[in-house]
């Protein structure tokens, strides 16, 4: 009897067993890509977006928001009629009248600051006639005034015993601070580091089987402007909306849908392209000017080269990706918007097939967009398909850090002086942002003589504040970000600027 009632107990424990291994295994079958994309999000942003990410996260999760870019080459007068009828917004209309009240405001607090100057000048003139003018002592300056001279005055005007008296009164003005002739630090006056550039993210975990990669969540950044050799500049003037791209959205809150694309019959191109609206903003970053060549390094499927070549200013735009399948996605997209048989305009666009991370033109471009791979937030939280959460694809999107730092890099160096790259992102991932932005600067400054700049954009986006919600008071140094709002549900979008000095 005693056996028996053993042998059912084992085998009761047994079932159970069994049962715990099955639902396990049934667990596992059921965590979804797109589940294991929000149990990520949900470890890694709530630290850096704290109570804006519940809303943040709602808005990743709901209907996602278009813009509608018109197409020049096809009938866009009755397109426009049409959108009006459908109480779209003009997106000019509205930016210039926000961009005019800009420019008057700042024009006249110029003058009121020259007026200011002015009268502050001439009791200066009649209390030292028979002082040096030319060489005003830095002592008797306070910091705004300093930091204003500095800008315009060169490093001549100031000899060594005036920034002596400088730093008396100030300790904490390095010597950098009066060295306005490059702008930077010079790779002389910084070491080199023994370690490697990923090393300055300092991982508190590794995953087993992947010794050689780190979690994002487990990253800390550690940042210094001086480690890499530059400081900020600011776009004093508000971005440029090129006359030539038209754009039209549904107000605020309006979630309406534009009617699919109709084809233009003559010219067998489609009417307009529909893309996530802050898709604009790095093409609006690059501040294209007419004639220039202009460089898209990761440009499948080919929407931000096409509103490049609606603003009809380009020299030429070069395409360029990797991948051959992904290069006839941006032919398809080209051939449905670009009629056939315009030799003059065929000769703007060309497409390449080329490893970004290792661009063999040196200095050749005006302008080089690098937007990306990176882990598409909101294309990870909807689609399970081939998603970057796949475990299968762990290791990839682990490397995407590293991936995204090498094409920055070798963006910088095809750039010419004097140049602009705009590097842009569609997450909101800190080290896939200016993570990457100090990654890639860190590698040219050990191992090149290339000097950059950042381009500060605040000032410079404030009109396009009614058509996105920018995430300010984040701790961003090199990059704006739009953040997903369900009242304007476009974004995530991370750009920054970067114009190459020498």
């Amino acid at each position: 009897m005693l056996a028996i009632t053993k042998w059912r107990i084992e085998q009761r424990l047994l079932v159970l067993h069994m049962q715990r291994r099955f639902k396990r295994k049934e667990s596992q079958r059921k965590k979804t890509n797109t589940i294991r994309a929000q149990e990520y999000f949900d470890v890694a942003y709530p630290p850096v977006y704290g109570p804006r990410w519940p809303s943040i996260r709602l808005a990743l999760l709901s209907k996602q928001k278009y813009v509608a870019v018109i197409n020049n080459f096809a009938n866009h007068e009755l397109t426009v009629e049409n959108f009006q009828d459908l109480g779209a917004v003009d997106i000019r209309h509205k930016y210039s009248i926000i961009a005019d009240r800009m420019k008057a405001s700042k024009k006249q607090k110029a003058q009121q600051v020259s007026e200011e100057c002015e009268e502050s000048f001439s009791e200066d003139q009649r209390d030292t006639e028979d002082s040096e003018l030319i060489r005003p002592s830095l002592v008797k300056l306070d910091d705004d005034e300093l930091a204003a001279r500095a800008k315009v005055e060169p490093i001549s005007r100031y000899p060594e015993e005036y920034q002596l008296r400088a730093l008396a009164k100030d300790p904490t003005l390095g010597a950098a601070e009066f060295d306005n002739t490059s702008r930077v630090i010079l790779p002389s006056e910084v070491g080199t580091r023994g370690t490697s550039i990923m090393m300055d993210y300092v991982p508190a975990t590794k995953l087993k089987g992947l010794e050689n990669w780190i979690e994002e969540t487990d990253i800390f950044v550690q940042q210094g402007d001086r480690e890499i050799g530059f400081i900020t500049e600011k776009q004093e003037e508000p971005i440029n909306l090129p006359s030539m791209l038209k754009v039209y959205a549904f107000a605020k809150g309006d979630i309406s849908d534009f009617p699919q694309p109709k084809m233009d019959h003559h010219l067998k191109v489609l009417d307009y392209y529909a893309l996530d609206g802050a898709s604009l903003l790095p093409v609006l970053a690059l501040d294209i000017q007419a004639g220039e060549k202009v460089l898209d390094l990761c440009a499948a499927p080919g929407g931000k080269t096409l509103i490049a070549l609606q603003t009809i200013l380009p020299g030429i735009v070069v395409s360029n990706d990797a991948s051959e399948s992904r290069g006839n996605r941006i032919r398809e997209t080209l051939r449905q918007y670009i009629p056939h048989g315009i030799s003059s305009f065929e000769r703007h666009s060309v497409i390449t097939k080329s490893d970004g991370c290792n661009i063999r033109e040196k200095e050749a471009y005006d302008k080089i967009l690098v937007d990306v791979p990176c882990l598409t937030d909101r294309l990870s939280l909807k689609e399970d398909d081939n998603s970057i959460f796949k475990t299968t694809r762990t290791k990839e999107r682990l490397s995407l850090p590293e991936l995204q730092s090498n094409l920055l890099a070798s963006a910088l160096q095809a750039v010419r002086p004097g140049g602009t790259v705009v590097y842009s992102t569609c997450t909101l991932s800190p080290l896939q942002n200016d993570g990457v932005v100090y990654l890639a600067l860190s590698k040219l400054w050990q191992e090149t003589t290339i000097e950059c700049t950042i381009v500060d954009m605040s000032y410079a986006v404030r009109p396009l504040s009614f058509l996105y919600r920018f995430g300010t008071n984040l701790g961003l140094r090199y990059g704006q970000i739009v953040l997903p709002s369900l009242l304007n549900n476009f974004g995530p979008m991370y750009v920054a600027k970067i114009r190459r000095l020498r």
